[in-house]
């Protein structure tokens, strides 16, 4: 079975109301669910996203269609959540609108899709982006509009986190300029 892969990271300022949302969303949804159950998972955080759509600072997605690269890149995401990986070894400091630095927080979703299937064709289409559009609001808008035609029969595999898990973990304005963070465009 060949595969494909499309993924999504989000970046924006840590909103602890809008954080705790997200993070509720992803924790109690159940490990084990159906198609419908993982449709309205993604569809309610791309939804959120695109409330807070006008927040976010930088972001990236990709789609390839390449089976080895689907894999390798599927594996990258999944490591995202399940490793340790910081740029920093302790917490950040819990976020103050009025006084220290600005803390900020990720939500990221990736899909391991079967080559060649309605839903890999679906969003063949949707990232059909010229390059000077790549890293626009509206294309992420665009795209986040489009992911209500995923079809999880399709999906072999799906991830969805939100960074930091804790309030105090929050990212900082120096921790995005880690070279861990270089995918993450800046948008427009």
């Amino acid at each position: 079975m060949q595969h494909s892969i499309f993924a999504m990271e989000l970046c924006l300022p840590l909103d602890t109301a809008f954080h705790a949302s997200l993070r509720r969303l992803v924790v109690e949804h159940p490990e084990l669910s159906g198609y419908h159950e993982k449709w309205s998972l993604y569809r309610q955080a791309a939804e959120s996203m695109l409330r807070h759509l006008e927040h976010v600072q930088k972001g990236c997605w990709d789609y390839f269609d390449d089976n080895s690269r689907a894999l390798r890149d599927y594996d990258m995401w999944v490591a995202g959540m399940t490793t340790e990986e910081g740029a920093r070894t302790e917490p950040s400091g819990q976020p103050d609108p009025y006084r220290g630095t600005a803390r900020h927080m990720t939500l990221t979703m990736a899909f391991l899709i079967v080559q060649g299937s309605p839903t890999d064709l679906s969003l063949s289409a949707l990232c059909n982006v010229p390059q000077e559009l790549l890293w626009r609001r509206s294309t992420f808008a665009r795209i986040l509009n489009g992911m209500g035609a995923l079809s999880f029969a399709s999906v072999k595999s799906d991830v969805i986190y939100v960074i930091p898990g804790d309030n105090g973990w929050g990212l900082t304005d120096e921790d995005l300029t880690a070279s861990k963070f270089d995918y993450l465009r800046v948008v427009v």
